[in-house]
């Protein structure tokens, strides 16, 4: 299985659409599926809250699992927790938005909204607004044809929603067999006005992370819009000891690739302590680093 070099951005662009659409006593609570997010049909989203608990001024959700439909990607999740510290959200609305999270992240992993999803509205970002929920997962994982993701645990909590939505998540634990360019731990902090439907603009005030010993900071601009072609970004990536990290890909990287991250890096701004600078800009399912395309799909 060949991990491409663009891994590091395609994991900011996961975490990124996970915050985008995520902010959209003992006693069992209902879990009718077909009713957690009703404005999404189920040849586009199937989603099965497990068993939804009520715990003091949120829930805990145990053995979830959700799927976009027709893909073969799906999630699953052994425990989850929501809770809104301003205490406006329901019983009902804490569930709806964890099984938003699930379809962002799942949107997320796919790399794009399929083409019955896109045409379809997602109202449940809106019940964020004036709330301060936050969302616990643990024991997550991640399928599609091609590999199997997991990760130990993600937090996303939302730290204001005047006059934008403004958001901190974090996740660690990630692994996925052979993928050599998955960051371990990654955190990022990020704003947007919310939408119910396509296109969704996201501002990312800084993302973070450590790939192979090479120490990776980022900041800028993405818009999910209609299918993977649809997805738009401009992101800047601070990356301090790149060597060590193009080393690695060069273990697995056709000759052809090798050379275009050769000129990427040769472009490369110099930055202070040591780092370098790349440019990275996604459009019309292409990848220019420093403006360089690579030859690869994202």
């Amino acid at each position: 299985m060949r991990h491409h070099p663009a891994r590091p951005f395609r994991t900011l662009a996961a975490a990124a659409g996970l915050s985008l659409l995520a902010l959209s006593s003992q006693s069992l609570l209902p879990t009718a599926a077909a009713d957690t997010l009703p404005h999404l049909s189920a040849d586009c989203f199937t989603y099965s809250p497990g068993q939804v608990i009520r715990t003091g001024h949120g829930v805990t959700i145990q053995g979830m699992k959700a799927e976009l439909t027709g893909t073969q990607h799906r999630i699953s999740v052994v425990s989850a927790t929501a809770v809104d510290h301003k205490q406006k959200m329901d019983e009902a609305a804490l569930p709806r938005l964890n099984a938003a999270v699930a379809y962002a992240a799942l949107t997320a992993y796919h790399r794009g909204m399929t083409d019955v999803c896109s045409t379809q509205p997602l109202p449940e970002v809106e019940e964020v607004k004036n709330t301060l929920p936050e969302l616990h997962w643990s024991g997550i994982t991640m399928t599609r044809p091609d590999r199997v993701s997991t990760a130990s645990s993600a937090h996303v909590n939302v730290l204001s929603t005047t006059p934008t939505i403004h958001v901190v998540f974090d996740a660690s634990g990630l692994h996925s067999p052979g993928a050599i360019l998955l960051p371990p731990t990654l955190s990022g902090d990020v704003s947007f006005t919310p939408a119910a439907q396509p296109p969704y603009h996201l501002t990312i005030n800084r993302f973070q992370t450590v790939i192979n010993g090479s120490d990776v900071t980022g900041t800028g601009t993405v818009v999910a819009g209609e299918g993977t072609k649809n997805l738009k970004a401009d992101v800047h990536l601070s990356i301090g000891r790149i060597g060590e990290m193009i080393d690695r890909v060069n273990r697995v990287a056709p000759t052809e690739l090798k050379a275009a991250l050769l000129i990427a890096r040769f472009m490369s701004a110099r930055e202070p302590d040591h780092h370098v600078g790349w440019h990275i800009v996604v459009k019309n399912g292409t990848v220019k680093v420093n403006g360089v395309e690579l030859p690869i799909p994202f």
